[in-house]
C-alpha cells in the first residue's frame, strides 16, 4: 500500500519525517539500520532487493516507548515480500515471507 502512495523508500522516510518530526525520523533511521543488518545476517543477495520500506505502526497515541515498526523488503525476482515487525528498540519481533518469495531460514506466512 505504501508503494502505491509514494513509490520509493526514500520518499517513505521523508514522508514519515515530515509527519512525525526529527526524533521519529532518527528512530526510523535506527530501524532501517537494523533491517539492513538482518538482510546481511540472512545472507540475502542485495541484487534481489528492489526496495525497502520502513514505517511506524499506528499506535493510536500510545507512549513513544511502546512504538513498533514494520518493514517490507520487495524483491525483483518474486511476487511478495520479506516482512519484519520490530519493537521501538529495534528488536525483531517477527519475520516472515509472503507470496512466492523465499528466504532460507525464514518461515512463510499463512
Amino acid at each position: 500500500m505504501l508503494k502505491c502512495l509514494v513509490g520509493s523508500s526514500a520518499a517513505v522516510l521523508m514522508l514519515t519525517a515530515v509527519f512525525t518530526g526529527p526524533a521519529e525520523a532518527r528512530r526510523i533511521d535506527e530501524v532501517r539500520a537494523k533491517v539492513q543488518a538482518v538482510i546481511d545476517e540472512l545472507g540475502i543477495d542485495r541484487s534481489r532487493i528492489r526496495e525497502v520500506f520502513v514505517a511506524p505502526d499506528d499506535q493510536g497515541g500510545e507512549a513513544p516507548g511502546s512504538l513498533s515498526y514494520s518493514a517490507w523488503i520487495a524483491f525483483s525476482d518474486c511476487t511478495g515480500n520479506l516482512a519484519m515487525h520490530l519493537s521501538g528498540t529495534t528488536a525483531v519481533r517477527t519475520i516472515y515471507t509472503t507470496g512466492d518469495c523465499a528466504v532460507p531460514g525464514v518461515s512463510k506466512s499463512g
